[in-house]
């Protein structure tokens, strides 16, 4: 017995007719009597009786209808399920970001991306970049959304969106009075910074105020970005912070643009390249689509 078999007989079955059924199936009825003939040699037993205004069901007929049915309807699941895998819109994603990047953009591309694959299990995972990085070598998450491309080589990355490094500073601050800051201007300032050992992004900035001739003087060290703007706004200096950082502050503090060239805090989809996952190629790809029409 095979799955085409199968289906000629309950097409019959359903319509008690070969006639009805030949029509549905798009067939002849000569070879549809011989398929259901072949099926009942194979069998060893009658499943129809024939007459001539109208086809009957054997008790045997009755039993393969039911059994017929149920197998083509899992055999429907089946291929349903393994076109969805196949084409990344069933099973899991394992997605890294700071809190920072997860309260900016990251969290309407991720709601986007729910309405397209709402299939698919998403966990998100708040870590600083480094154990982000570490996550992904070791095959615990799938993605990861960082200030900066990945050094490993078993990596790979695409940019999401640009950002802007900008000053943080309290409204009360005497810099909050200028429209734009150039970043030498900051030397005399205390830092609120970003802990250098928890993300190249970190150590970037850093290495920005150095080519400017200074090196901050640190008055607070944190791990992410979003924890700094309540340190700003208790007066503990200023920070030079992603410019997204703005949309989850306060009236307390201000920010400003560095003028001329200000660094840059653009923010980078990570994955390994040898990722089989066709959920997180599918995710790649929605991503970059999705964002690529923000930015349009």
């Amino acid at each position: 017995m095979d799955l085409r078999q199968l289906r000629y007989f309950v097409a019959v079955a359903e319509e008690r007719s070969f006639t009805l059924a030949a029509r549905r199936l798009n067939l002849s009825q000569p070879p549809l009597s011989q398929h259901i003939q072949a099926l009942e040699a194979e069998l060893g037993t009658q499943l129809l009786y024939r007459t001539s205004r109208r086809v009957e069901l054997t008790q045997a007929g009755d039993a393969m209808l039911v059994r017929g049915r149920a197998i083509l309807q899992q055999l429907k699941v089946t291929e349903d399920e393994v076109r969805s895998i196949g084409a990344g819109l069933v099973g899991t994603l394992d997605v890294g970001a700071t809190g920072s990047i997860l309260r900016g953009r990251l969290a309407e591309l991720l709601a986007a991306y729910r309405k397209v694959a709402p299939q698919v299990r998403m966990t998100v995972h708040e870590q600083a970049p480094a154990l982000q990085i570490a996550a992904l070598l070791n095959r615990t998450t799938n993605i990861c959304l960082i200030r900066g491309t990945p050094a490993e080589r078993d990596l790979s990355s695409k940019l999401a969106w640009r950002e802007e490094v900008v000053l943080a500073v309290a409204r009360s601050h005497r810099l909050a009075q200028r429209k734009r800051i150039a970043l030498g201007d900051l030397a005399a300032e205390e830092h609120v910074v970003l802990d250098p050992n928890s993300s190249d992004f970190a150590r970037y900035v850093q290495t920005c105020c150095v080519d400017a001739g200074f090196l901050p003087k640190v008055s607070q060290q944190v791990v992410d970005a979003q924890s700094i703007p309540s340190l700003i706004a208790a007066g503990f200096g200023v920070a030079l912070v992603p410019q997204s950082i703005a949309r989850f502050t306060t009236t307390d503090i201000v920010f400003r643009p560095i003028r001329p060239s200000p660094p840059t805090a653009d923010v980078f989809l990570v994955f390994r390249k040898d990722e089989t996952s066709m959920v997180v190629h599918n995710f790649i790809k929605l991503a970059l689509r999705y964002l690529n029409q923000r930015r349009g």
